[in-house]
């Protein structure tokens, strides 16, 4: 089976590629002509790589594991979301500016844990985990949210 280097965009055997660089790539570097052409999904230039929490992708047999993942995302919530995160803590309700924040930060690191699966020639990360954060910065009353998810990429059988 051929392999993608993400540094040359070659493909080369797969003994001869580990975590998406190339043995050539690593040891002398890369030449640096063209990217290579990744598969991207209608949304972005996301790679078009599955996501799932379970530990198979229905219907498709895992030809091997490569790797673990993982992505990280932090965002900063600043003092106007602060004050109505207060407000909704003293009368009650829905934090949409919360909610708004938490999806942000998790869409984002589920686009960067699809970058890092594409990077070492994933077609799938399985037993996704995401867990959620917040660091409060001293003294100014802030916050960041960090969001974090990990995940086993795999390679997939042809169908």
């Amino acid at each position: 089976m051929q392999l993608l280097c993400k540094e040359c965009g070659h493909y080369k055997p797969e003994n001869q590629v580990q975590l998406g660089t190339c043995d050539d790539c690593f040891k002398y570097g890369a030449p640096r002509q063209a990217k290579p052409a990744t598969q991207t999904d209608e949304r972005s230039t996301v790679p078009a790589v599955i996501l799932t929490t379970s530990i198979d992708v229905p219907n498709r047999k895992i030809e091997s594991v490569i790797s673990i993942v993982a992505a990280e995302a932090a965002l900063g919530m600043n003092i106007l979301r602060d004050i109505a995160n207060n407000w909704r803590d003293l009368v009650g309700g829905r934090a949409n500016s919360a909610q708004k924040s938490l999806r942000e930060a998790r869409l984002a690191c589920l686009d960067e844990l699809k970058r890092e699966a594409a990077a070492v020639g994933a077609d799938a990360v399985i037993a996704i985990d995401l867990d959620y954060n917040e660091l409060s910065t001293s003294g100014s009353g802030g916050g960041i949210l960090f969001v974090a998810a990990s995940g086993t990429a795999v390679k997939l059988a042809p169908i």
